[in-house]
């Protein structure tokens, strides 16, 4: 037999127990194992965790459910319960820090002059490492590396890859699914989809920012800017008015279920997911709770199971099952 066919052969036999010898168990979920890994967005470097069931058998591929969390979320908050209640379902769960958060690298700024690179192509300088900057153009590029990590995963069925994406999040897996035929299912719970909608009162003053910035005259990213009250995180207005996720909508091709809460205080839902919901219902297979006596941050804690209820049967029908 050919040495190279032999080596690549040997290669296709170790993958899973390779893959598998860096698991570690999961709290409270005996029949699963989680997975550190690191991945690349747009020169960054990326931490992720993959969670998925033991009993998984050598050649076996499952379905894949990439999570997008919210405004200020870390993988460390979905993986205490969320994740592992979808990966008990028989998916590969990929959970991830934005750039700049929880275990991510920095994105860098060279604030000084750059200097001439050596015969390697490298340089030494001093750089502003930006942390926690709620950028949804930079978090869109880590959503779409993160879905092309797990493409390459040997356990994930490419085919059936869904994201789910909660309240910042939400909105973001509406983009991602309209411009993103990967995307095979769609979770979108208390989502905020027009991410213009809450500053229009100063939108003068963000496009003169924005100005400014691209012209060296401010700061070259906003930290320090003001921000809805509880959150965590310095908002990126230059950004947020190009992100309207809502206007895309129309262009989804894959099954899609909303969930808002009825007493959500961030946002108008009519504006965001019932608005969403209107430009699709007639277009892909889809649903729309609106939980009842519910608020924004209970579909995390007292209204989990319910959420969940909701949630898993859906994607069970249009991703695991097909």
């Amino acid at each position: 037999m050919n040495a190279r066919l032999v080596q690549c052969t040997l290669a296709l036999t170790l993958t899973l127990s390779t893959f598998l010898a860096h698991a570690a168990d999961v709290p409270g979920f005996p029949t699963l194992e989680r997975r550190a890994v690191e991945f690349w967005s747009d020169g960054t470097r990326l931490a992720g965790d993959l969670t998925y069931p033991k009993d998984i058998k050598e050649g076996e591929k499952l379905p894949a459910l990439v999570m997008c969390h919210g405004w200020g979320g870390e993988k460390r908050h979905l993986n205490f319960q969320i994740a592992p209640s979808f990966a008990k379902e028989g998916y590969v769960v990929f959970t991830f820090d934005y750039r700049g958060w929880g275990q991510s690298d920095s994105r860098l700024i060279v604030k000084g002059d750059m200097p001439k690179p050596d015969a390697n192509g490298m340089v030494t300088v001093e750089a502003l490492a930006v942390r926690e900057l709620v950028d949804p153009l930079d978090q869109q590029e880590d959503i779409d590396a993160a879905i092309t990590f797990v493409e390459g995963e040997s356990i994930v069925d490419a085919d059936r890859i869904g994201i789910w994406g909660s309240s910042f999040g939400g909105g973001h897996v509406i983009y991602r699914a309209a411009i993103d035929d990967r995307v095979k299912c769609v979770i979108a719970q208390v989502g905020s989809m027009d991410s213009k909608l809450g500053v229009m009162d100063r939108i003068d003053q963000i496009e003169a920012d924005a100005i400014a910035r691209a012209r060296g005259e401010i700061e070259p990213v906003p930290l320090g800017a003001d921000k809805p009250e509880g959150l965590t995180g310095d908002p990126y207005y230059d950004r947020f008015i190009k992100f309207v996720p809502v206007d895309h909508a129309h262009k989804i091709t894959c099954p899609v279920i909303i969930v808002d809460a009825e007493l959500e205080h961030y946002f108008d839902n009519a504006d965001h997911g019932g608005k969403a919901y209107s430009i699709i219902k007639d277009n892909v297979p889809s649903e729309y709770h609106l939980m009842k006596g519910v608020k924004h941050y209970d579909v995390y804690t007292s209204k989990l199971k319910e959420t969940m209820a909701l949630e898993i049967p859906f994607l069970n029908k249009h991703l695991r099952d097909k």
